[in-house]
């Protein structure tokens, strides 16, 4: 005999192309807003060679405060821009997918030493103004996530563009040849790029003697706890679940995994992770206002949000754009879910959850 099992249907499960809200876009808005942008889907997509860039997040859309942008890119065997420092701009790289090689150089630092690290998925990299840096893409299909503050830094990307990008099927890149070319731009307008804040370090050699994905070798990468400064202005590297964690315990469980603090940040923004367990029945989902703008981009698992009572579901790689003053709620009606935040300012979202969260050792919540 046949065992003919039910086909049972969640609307937890649906990507909101099924169900779009009033908050979904296709591209950043021109001003401040509530919104919703799908993976992939940014109209503003442009293309450096074999890497395209989007931006989910832009100066315009949140007020100056900062930029939220994606690589999409194969891999390469060349450098993916060239080296170069910024003077006003705070630049960070979390891994979303694949694989990639980051340098970091501090100037003028009493360690003369270049940092670098082989960040995989879920590893994240801080490189503040005046520190030299450059990446190399290594996995066929690889996604960097940049947050840049101030905001704006989008329109470097804009003025080096060879053309705009789009795809009917949204793909991530143009399928093509691997990309052996550096991301860098010709001479002749490397004194233009000072203008983006953009000053060329030709000088500089990126090291590759990595040990088990780290030079100098011995930096506990992946093998030790990661710890975050407490001073601002210093490049530093967190690895996936090697860094500072809390659990909050007021709503379900939150663990708060913070990459930037209001001390790395400058007071100016704060960045981490935040990972939820499912929202038990007859639950009051509690709702929040903050005082500075804040965005979430979905890690693994499915996200729900209502901001201003319009309500919308985010999955992997989909961005939720959330003004000040603001409110808002949000909750998982899957097992695991874990989002980035990014939150202007020094009172984020993670501080008023860290407000009333314990050290925690692991990256997953208890059994009960």
């Amino acid at each position: 005999m046949r065992l003919t099992l039910p086909v049972v249907a969640s609307a937890t499960l649906l990507h909101p192309t099924s169900a779009r809200s009033l908050l979904h876009v296709d591209s950043a808005p021109n001003s401040v807003r509530p919104y919703v942008i799908e993976h992939y889907a940014a109209a503003q997509a442009v293309a450096i060679g074999q890497q395209i860039y989007r931006f989910p997040v832009t100066g315009a859309s949140s007020g100056g405060a900062f930029s939220l942008l994606s690589t999409a890119s194969p891999s390469s065997d060349a450098l993916g821009v060239l080296p170069h420092h910024h003077r006003t701009h705070d630049e960070n790289f979390f891994c979303l997918k694949g694989r990639f090689q980051l340098w970091a150089d501090k100037q003028n630092s009493n360690n003369n030493e270049t940092q670098a690290r082989l960040l995989t998925v879920g590893d994240y990299g801080s490189v503040p103004r005046n520190t030299t840096h450059s990446f190399q893409i290594l996995d066929p299909d690889t996604e960097l996530v940049g947050v840049i503050v101030p905001g704006g830094f989008e329109e470097l990307f804009f003025f080096l563009a060879d053309s705009n990008y789009t795809a009917a099927t949204n793909s991530p890149y143009l399928p093509a040849a691997s990309n052996s070319s550096t991301g860098g731009p010709p001479g002749e307008v490397l004194q233009t790029l000072e203008s983006f804040d953009v000053f060329a370090e030709l000088e500089f050699n990126p090291r590759r003697d990595f040990v088990n994905g780290t030079a100098p070798a011995n930096s506990g990468w992946h093998t030790a706890s990661n710890a975050i400064p407490e001073l601002n202005g210093i490049p530093y590297f967190v690895a996936k679940d090697y860094g500072p964690i809390y659990l909050n315990r007021d709503f379900g469980y939150q663990i708060i995994q913070p990459f930037v603090t209001p001390v790395t940040g400058g007071k100016g923004f704060t960045q981490g992770s935040i990972t939820i367990s499912r929202r038990s029945p007859n639950t009051t989902v509690p709702t929040h206002v903050l005082s500075n703008h804040t965005a979430f981009e979905v890690l693994e698992g499915a996200l729900s949000l209502t901001i201003d009572r319009e309500n919308a579901m985010l999955i992997m790689g989909d961005v939720a754009f959330i003004p000040g003053n603001t409110t808002f709620s949000y909750w998982s009606d899957v097992a695991f879910t874990k989002f980035m935040y990014v939150s202007a300012g020094s009172n984020g979202i993670d501080q008023q959850l860290l407000s009333n969260a314990e050290g925690w050792d692991y990256p997953v919540f208890p059994t009960s």
